[in-house]
């Protein structure tokens, strides 16, 4: 079934024989090449570690307004604080509607090249709250663990396409990558929804891939394909999700999918419901040229080469509702 998405136990991989590696490496590739996403087991990523940063993020998202409001982006590619309905996602494929109904707290790396310009559009400084000193060695933390998972899944991916293993890791040795904490706030709070208006949009994610530790809720993520259109992937508690997103899409020249999915609008059926997700989103080294694969890894589809920065600027600047 075209909805059955796999389980990569990383613990399993680590010891698996060849057999097994192929095994678990053609059930990823189908999933893949129909929807782009599965779930990540044995990831080691300390489970007090992420609802530590869940409650971090709770805590920054309850401060006033105007004390956020310190800490919020100025421009398109930047760290920070975003409101409600700063964003439109579904902007960036020409859907523009309704702005997305979640807060946002983004984090990011702190590598430095050397080159001013290209270190201060890259790689935006943190903005940590002087309020919530937690939260930033939280924050560190956590991503710390987020780049080793993403790096090593990359190492699984470029195994499955018969690639070296550092195929994409050796090209991601200062890669872009933001992290989120995401706050998707009850309906109760919100007052109403508008008309068509999502926690979050349909989209496809911008990078390479991102990792996605959700909570489970009435107005959760629903993920899509063509032979089923929207449904609601599995949840399993501790699982990260894992999806591909533009990049990889392009990478791969069409052999496997840009994850399409959106988060349901806060419902009447659970008026209290408001939910955390931690995403983060991994791309690549932003100078990278990424240059579609050819067959047998790449799927043929022709697609053109990208610098890896240049095409996450615009593709975010797309999304933005507000200046």
């Amino acid at each position: 079934m075209s909805r059955d998405i796999p389980v990569l136990d990383l613990t399993e991989w680590r010891t698996a024989d060849t057999a097994r590696r192929s095994e678990i490496g053609a059930a990823l590739d189908t999933a893949l090449r129909r929807t782009g996403l599965f779930l990540l087991r044995g990831h080691d990523v300390p489970p007090d570690l992420t609802e530590r940063m869940r409650t971090q993020g709770r805590a920054f998202f309850a401060l006033p307004g105007e004390v956020k409001q310190q800490y919020a982006v100025s421009r398109p590619y930047d760290n920070g604080w975003r409101g409600l309905g700063a964003l439109d996602v579904g902007a960036v494929d020409g859907q523009a509607g309704t702005p997305d109904l979640h807060e946002a707290y983004h984090v990011g790396p702190s590598h430095r090249t050397g080159d001013p310009t290209f270190d201060a559009t890259y790689y935006p400084r943190n903005k940590w709250p002087a309020e919530q000193a937690e939260l930033r060695d939280t924050a560190l933390e956590y991503t710390g663990h987020m780049t080793r998972v993403a790096h090593e899944v990359l190492g699984v991916l470029a195994s499955v396409l018969g690639l070296p293993e550092d195929f994409f890791t050796s090209r991601s040795q200062r890669a872009t990558w933001t992290q989120n904490i995401n706050w998707y706030p009850s309906l109760r709070t919100v007052g109403g929804v508008v008309e068509g208006q999502m926690r979050v949009g349909p989209h496809t994610d911008f990078g390479t891939l991102s990792l996605l530790d959700r909570q489970q809720g009435v107005g959760g993520l629903e993920v899509w394909n063509e032979e089923d259109g929207w449904f609601k992937p599995p949840f399993e508690p501790g699982a990260l999700v894992v999806n591909l997103g533009d990049l990889m899409n392009l990478w791969t020249d069409g052999r496997w999918r840009s994850l399409r999915h959106r988060v349901l609008a806060p419902s009447d059926a659970a008026p209290d419901e408001e939910l955390v997700s931690l995403v983060y989103f991994f791309e690549t080294d932003p100078d990278t040229e990424v240059v579609p694969l050819a067959a047998p890894a790449g799927g043929g589809e022709g697609m053109g080469p990208v610098v890896a920065g240049e095409s996450i600027l615009e593709k975010v600047g797309a999304s933005l509702t507000l200046g």
